[in-house]
């Protein structure tokens, strides 16, 4: 009998394919890894160099750790069965040229760039790994491995007479949803209910272009109903004030108009909303992205509709000009402006169309005078 053996390994999420974060995570996800660990980090030049120091005497040695050092990376620990050689040719040849050519579906060939800058990186032996991960994850204990010969003994002994006991009570009963049957047997036995969980708070997204005025009238809604009101830019703001290394790379996502990462922004909102006692929260500015939304959904919460600020560019640019004069906001300039436009479109409209279709949406003219747009929110809730 083959014996499996989980193991875990570091993948890395190299510059030039962070932006396409989401969509490998998703691909990792469907081929079964679990990742115990992650983190977002760019690294120093010196940082770069002392991971690959192995390479140090190779020609290509300076150009790496220079394009490693040129912007955030994301860090992962894997675990599955046989880990380290599944990573690796889920990855795909190490040439994404080649990749395109012999490996048309792995991750090198869709999201790499070149020989060099080829997307990701995966450790390549059980010692490389360990060395590796402690690179990234000081801290991470890694939890004793364990073989298909341990995980069939725990199921005897645990899951299968359960699941015996309720197969032979659905064949007794014969009802007519075996599934649904079965799937609330199992809740029962293990003492959770079978009602799905309510939202512990009434969550309201808040959408519209940069300028349409999301943060003006969700400070009168605070005023008037006594909601919390999180911004997903200022939160991120924040973060870049800190200092931090994750927050360095959300300045500079920022700067260019880029989407941060969803697991950074939804991070900062469960922490916030966790952390809120008001009768409502209003979420400024996300979701971004239908990916976001549906993590949302799924990670933190339901919701109870979308307001949307509907506004012309015209409108709004000559808004966020005038604002630019007096905030001190590194992305009021003309440049960002039009690309946040960009993205906004591009990215941001497809939510809201989304949810338009399911009928959570709201639709509120922006242009008016602030407070008939005040009283025509108010009339929502």
């Amino acid at each position: 009998m083959v014996v499996e053996k989980i193991e875990s390994t570091l993948a890395l999420v190299k510059p030039d394919a962070f932006d396409n974060t989401e969509n490998i995570i998703t691909i990792i996800k469907r081929n079964g890894f679990v990742i115990s660990e992650r983190q977002v980090v760019t690294l120093s030049k010196e940082r770069a160099a002392q991971f690959y120091e192995e390479h140090k005497e190779r020609s290509f040695y300076d150009d790496l750790t220079t394009f490693m050092s040129s912007g955030p990376t994301l860090a992962l620990v894997l675990r599955k069965a046989d880990a380290i050689t599944s990573w690796r040719q889920l990855m795909g040849p190490t040439n994404s040229d080649k990749a395109r050519k012999e490996a048309p579906d792995s991750i090198r060939a869709k999201f790499g760039t070149d020989g060099s800058k080829n997307a990701t990186h995966g450790s390549d032996s059980p010692q490389s790994a360990a060395r590796e991960i402690a690179f990234f994850f000081p801290e991470y204990q890694h939890s004793s491995e364990f073989n298909g010969q341990d995980v069939r003994e725990y199921l005897t002994k645990t899951v299968t007479p359960l699941l015996t006991t309720a197969l032979t009570e659905m064949c007794r009963l014969n009802p007519s949803d075996p599934v649904e049957w079965l799937g609330h047997y199992l809740l029962k036995s293990a003492g959770i209910s079978a009602e799905p969980a309510k939202p512990s708070k009434n969550i309201y997204f808040v959408l519209g272009g940069p300028g349409s005025g999301k943060g003006t009238q969700c400070a009168k809604l605070v005023e008037k109903l006594s909601f919390d009101h999180f911004s997903a830019g200022d939160l991120l703001r924040n973060e870049v004030s800190s200092g931090s290394e994750q927050g360095k790379m959300i300045g500079e996502m920022i700067k260019e108009g880029k989407i941060v990462p969803g697991h950074i922004t939804l991070d900062l909102l469960r922490n916030a909303i966790d952390g809120s006692n008001a009768p409502g929260v209003l979420i400024d500015g996300f979701p971004r992205q239908l990916g976001q939304a549906g993590s949302f959904e799924k990670e933190v919460s339901d919701f109870e509709f979308v307001l949307f600020f509907d506004c012309p560019e015209e409108e709004m640019e000559r808004r966020l000009l005038q604002r630019g004069k007096t905030s001190g906001r590194s992305d009021d300039n003309i440049d960002s402006i039009r690309k946040r436009f960009n993205t906004f479109v591009n990215t941001s409209m497809p939510v809201i169309e989304y949810y338009e279709a399911k009928g959570k949406v709201h639709k509120i003219d922006a242009t008016m005078p602030i407070d008939t747009v005040t009283e025509a929110i108010l009339k929502l809730f």
